[in-house]
């Protein structure tokens, strides 16, 4: 479902991208999982709009006139980005669960993987990338940040 709410977001933004992370959102529901796959959920919903917003506004990303406008000056990344930052949030326990039992090899593969999704993103039109630079920030930030997120839920995962 992620690379299927992947696809939906970047290519179908809110039309596509909003049915697709609803089934994923009645699917942890439906298993009984929604309570504990909502800390990831929030929680990178809320580090994915602060980075993708700060991103936009230091020129890592260009978003263009997709990113949300909330008054002259003050944008927000788009709501398709945000509703993908929600879609990983959903799969942390579940289809990502290999590397959450593998912290430091999952930090990696994201961290490598990132600057792909957003050039094959900007392939698409979704997001421009203006500078080489931008995507080693992106690969770093992304490695350091689901290092930080995958050894958390494996300690979750323990603990219940």
């Amino acid at each position: 479902m992620l690379k299927a709410a992947w696809v939906c977001c970047v290519l179908g933004g809110i039309d596509y991208g909003l049915p697709a992370v609803a089934i994923m959102f009645a699917m942890s529901f439906w298993q009984g999982e929604l309570r504990e796959d909502s800390p990831f959920v929030v929680a990178l919903a809320l580090i994915g709009i602060c980075l993708d917003t700060f991103w936009n506004h230091v020129g890592v990303l260009d978003y263009g006139s997709a990113a949300l406008t909330l008054s002259p000056g003050v944008t927000l990344a788009p709501v398709w980005i945000i509703m993908l930052w929600l879609a990983v949030g959903l799969s942390i326990r579940h289809s990502l669960i290999f590397l959450v039992n593998r912290p430091v090899l999952g930090a990696l593969l994201v961290g490598g993987g990132a600057p792909l999704s957003y050039l094959t993103g900007e392939r698409f039109g979704a997001v421009t990338i203006p500078s080489t630079q931008g995507l080693v920030v992106l690969a770093l930030v992304w490695m350091l940040l689901f290092y930080f997120v995958f050894s958390r839920a494996k300690s979750r995962l323990t603990v219940e």
